[in-house]
């Protein structure tokens, strides 16, 4: 389940659905909430959406985020910590980037 080993950009859908089977069964097996991982609610808002869209080729610096989806301070870090609770990215320092189920995201837009 460590997406940090591999750009997930990279991986196969079944490689895509199986990390977030992986996350699930361990949220599981650790007494954790598996509701929150990967929600749906974390997606259904716009700003989140536009948020994971600007990820779609690169990790990218949170002001880099805030300018192309316009959106600053506070309400910015609200966004993107749901979506890291809800494990469709990651943050590394300043860095954002895609999880495995991020991708999952941005590819069923595009199916659709």
């Amino acid at each position: 389940m460590d997406a940090t080993s591999r750009d997930p950009r990279e991986m196969t859908d079944e490689e895509v659905m199986n990390w977030m089977q992986e996350l699930v069964n361990k949220l599981v097996k650790g007494k954790s909430s598996a509701g929150d991982a990967c929600s749906l609610e974390a997606i259904k808002n716009p700003v989140r959406r536009r948020i994971l869209n600007v990820l779609e080729e690169r990790a990218l610096a949170i002001n880099e985020i805030s300018e192309r989806v316009e959106v600053t301070g506070p309400a910015l870090r609200f966004h993107l910590n749901f979506l890291k609770n809800s494990y469709f990215i990651r943050i590394e320092d300043d860095k954002v980037d895609l999880t495995p189920g991020g991708v999952s995201v941005i590819r069923s837009n595009k199916r659709t």
